[in-house]
């Protein structure tokens, strides 16, 4: 999986028209001019593409700073992952196929 710094660093090339070498991990959003919508699209596209919820609250991080933050959401999530598929599932609760009538 992309390390979240690239992935944040490609997104606001891309999507965002920030030059590339404007974007390093000491630059705050507010210094790329990101504004409040901007951060709502990338935290948008950042959690779809990551597999994880980030608080609405985000402050004046540093580009770094939130790399840093979602790489550990990342670590926490597949660690939960690797200690759940330890656990046997108790009695009926297990998956359900969703096709078709119950019976």
């Amino acid at each position: 999986m992309e390390p979240a710094y690239d992935l944040m660093a490609r997104l606001l090339t891309e999507h965002f028209g920030i030059p590339e070498e404007e974007i390093t991990p000491d630059a705050t959003f507010e210094q790329l001019e990101v504004d409040s919508l901007a951060r709502v699209e990338l935290i948008t596209m950042l959690e779809d593409r990551l597999h994880v919820t980030l608080p609405e609250e985000h402050g004046d991080a540093t580009v770094g700073e939130a790399a840093a933050y979602l790489d550990g959401l990342v670590a926490g999530r597949a660690d939960q992952g690797r200690a759940d598929r330890g656990r046997a599932a108790p009695v009926g609760d297990q998956p359900v196929a969703m096709a078709g009538p119950a019976r």
